[in-house]
């Protein structure tokens, strides 16, 4: 899980304090064209200014795409001391020729015309991750240069751009030196190939990039997030070889991922450490009547929550779509059908989709030809046919497999039913503590507590604040604009929920308070749609004792109201560390670096230093002009657009979750384990580049200072 400032994404158009409107002339419509409409609006193609990772996955998704073709073997992606990425790939290589209808290279078109590629139809891709004719474009233009090699015909072709824009033709190389012997187009070009021609005519494509900062929030490559793409795309592709090579530190990081188990190996992977219902994965594979292949490989452990991973042509749809809908009905078609046959499932049971998706995890891989995404992310499938085909092919295979091995169909729909029983166990616990109105809050016990928002408020624009301390929760209820902040104070640290069951989660106060206030309900049963705030703000002192209540908040919503998290309404809100006064200005600094910034700015003569140990130091007026402040959005004001507000991400729900069980889940011998692996410089705090809380990395570590908290957070762990 991470925090990043939410930003301002919506628009409205709200006039207000305009006298009359303004000109609306034909003179008014623009047309944008290539580059210049993908840097106007990088959201609309690769899902926001901050996805870097966007922009290396359109090069790593077309290496793939001639992985899929049977045309590459391997993919090797470089992140080089000067901020800039390369991937290069053994396929078949980027056309160079004349296109017939442009009179422009097929290099060229490929990567500045928008809605241009070799993908739109099965002649030479039968399945792909790219349709649009974009992605590689969008790399394009939001980097500060671009540069990219062919090697076909026996010689390299090599074409540079700008920001976008073509700045040399398309060249032709010597296929051991860099040097021009032609041009593409120009007279002679086939002799010069003819000439330098070298066998064995070896081909590929090779991408390089330097992401521009005057596009792009982020410049600087996430090497783990990198690495553990790759190695979900060694699952899917078996015997594919993917490297990644890191040259920007001291010393030079290297991950190589080649796998031949599939998407089994995947699912055995992410189970490993579980306590398993079955020891054997279950895999399903087939293909529809409209010739996509299916390949659904799952498995079962005791524990509550679901893993369902889903891909469609090895692209990784994060957000689901119609495959993973007709996969979910599928497996709940199944389990009912077969527990009524074996008479396991009685008259009053019933078992839904929620039940069958408890302590499951599995991996859902769908090769098909054109694909309806719903964006140009890509992260979900909007195709509506692949449900009812999916739903099909997956149902008939999974009860014909639950009737030859009795054992695994009794053991699923067992698990099943005892998820159904604890859903029914944890309904009658959460009506004790739900409520839809603030009479009901009032009815709990809670009045004095929470300070609601104006019943006026509108839902959308609205957060509560959890606040640490009675104290702190006070000036934060005078510093608030009732119109977009509620607040709710909490007395000291709530229950560890990642060793509690639901119904013991909901006895503890706290918890109930906040269950309560939030209103959308709670574990399976919560409904995103349903929450009385726009979204959630964590606000806790910035101590070892105000890191672990937000520790245990945040495991409180991972594990209990997880839509909240995806839904991107979860944030953690940040309260400055000083106030620095002199004669003439006053500013704000969160950490001891902003504090001498400001210093060697301003001279340190006559300038005063206020540090706050805690919230409650701070009174209503700066917690007002800071943590409270509602900034204007488009002429709209919007609590969200502070810049002290971040929200929490998960970038990858596996490592979220070892991580979660690791460090708060019940097994003590791992946790003090790692924490003396970190003592000896060996881990950090959080998951390997490999996809593993045991191993070494270098990203994401600890300061040398804050390891002197590590016998304090031991107690702490423990006492949690």
């Amino acid at each position: 899980m991470t925090m990043a400032p939410p930003g301002a994404d919506t628009a409205t158009n709200s006039r207000r304090g305009a006298s009359r409107p303004a000109a609306y002339d034909a003179d008014q419509i623009t047309e944008l064209g290539f580059p210049e409409a993908i840097q106007k609006r990088p959201g609309m193609y690769i899902g926001g200014r901050s996805n870097l990772g966007h922009l290396l996955a359109e090069a790593v998704d077309n290496a793939i795409d001639e992985a899929m073709a049977g045309s590459c073997t391997r993919i090797d992606v470089v992140l080089a001391a000067d901020g800039s990425a390369s991937v290069a790939d053994d396929g078949r290589g980027v056309p160079v020729a004349i296109h017939p209808g442009s009179g422009k290279s097929a290099l060229e078109m490929a990567f500045t015309h928008l809605h241009t590629g070799g993908k739109f139809d099965t002649e030479s891709y039968s399945t792909s991750g790219g349709l649009h004719g974009v992605g590689i474009k969008a790399t394009n233009a939001l980097s500060e240069w671009l540069e990219v090699t062919v090697r076909r015909d026996g010689v390299r072709y090599r074409q540079r751009y700008e920001h976008g824009h073509v700045v040399s033709p398309v060249q032709i190389l010597d296929p051991e030196k860099d040097t021009v012997i032609g041009e593409v187009g120009m007279r002679g070009e086939k002799a010069a190939v003819a000439k330098h021609a070298k066998r064995p005519r070896t081909t590929g494509t090779l991408v390089a990039f330097k992401p521009s900062s005057e596009y792009m929030e982020v410049t600087t490559f996430d090497f783990a997030a990198i690495a553990h793409r790759l190695q979900v795309a060694a699952y899917l592709i078996p015997g594919l070889q993917l490297s990644v090579r890191d040259e920007r530190g001291d010393e030079v990081r290297e991950r190589h991922y080649h796998a031949q188990g599939g998407i089994l190996a995947y699912v055995e992977h992410l189970n490993a450490g579980r306590r398993l219902i079955h020891k054997e994965p279950v895999r399903v594979t087939g293909a529809t009547e409209s010739g996509a292949r299916i390949d659904l490989v799952f498995q079962y452990h005791d524990a509550d929550d679901e893993e369902i991973l889903s891909f469609v042509n090895t692209i990784p749809t994060g957000e689901g779509g119609t495959h993973v809908s007709g996969f979910r009905a599928a497996l709940t078609k199944a389990v009912n059908v077969f527990g009524i046959e074996k008479k396991l499932i009685k008259d009053k049971e019933s078992v839904t989709g929620k039940d069958t998706t408890a302590g499951l995890t599995a991996a859902l891989s769908v090769m098909m030809s054109d694909p309806e995404f719903t964006s140009q992310t890509k992260t979900q499938l909007g195709t509506r046919e692949i449900h009812g085909q999916v739903l099909s092919v997956v149902y008939e295979q999974l009860l014909e497999h639950f009737r030859k091995d009795t054992t695994l169909g009794r053991r699923v729909v067992e698990r099943c039913l005892a998820a159904s029983r604890a859903r029914e166990a944890a309904a009658k616990a959460r009506s004790l503590v739900m409520r839809k109105s603030v009479l009901d809050i009032i009815d709990t016990g809670l009045p004095g507590k929470l300070a609601d928002v104006a019943k006026s408020a509108e839902t959308s624009n609205t957060i509560l604040y959890i606040v640490e301390g009675d104290s702190a929760g006070g000036s934060c209820k005078q510093a608030r604009n009732s119109r977009y902040h509620a607040i709710l104070p909490l007395r000291g640290k709530i229950l560890n929920t990642e060793r509690a069951r639901l119904n013991r989660a909901l006895s503890n106060a706290e918890i109930k308070s906040i269950v309560s206030a939030i209103g959308a309900g709670v574990a399976r049963d919560f409904e995103v749609d349903d929450m009385r705030y726009g979204g959630i703000a964590i606000f806790v002192d910035a101590d070892v004792d105000g890191l672990h209540i937000m520790t245990l908040l945040l495991t409180l919503f991972w594990r209990f109201m997880r839509p909240m998290i995806d839904a991107g309404r979860l944030f953690v809100a940040r309260a400055p560390l000083y106030q620095l006064k002199s004669a003439r200005r006053s500013a704000y600094a969160y950490s001891d670096w902003e504090r001498d910034q400001i210093l060697s700015k301003w001279g340190r003569k006559g300038v005063t230093i206020q540090r706050y140990k805690g919230l409650g130091e701070m009174n209503p007026s700066q917690l007002k002009e800071t943590v409270f402040a509602v900034p204007d959005v488009d002429d709209r004001p919007s609590p969200f657009a502070n810049p002290n507000l971040y929200r929490v991400t998960v970038e990858d729900a596996h490592l979220a979750n070892q991580m979660v069980e690791l460090w708060m889940g019940a097994n003590v011998a791992p946790r003090k384990a790692r924490l003396m692996r970190i003592w000896d410089g060996e881990a950090t705090y959080g998951a390997d580049e490999n996809g593993h809380m045991d191993g070494t990395s270098d990203d994401g570590g600890y300061e040398a200072d804050e390891i002197d908290e590590i016998e304090s957070q031991l107690g702490l762990l423990e006492d949690g």
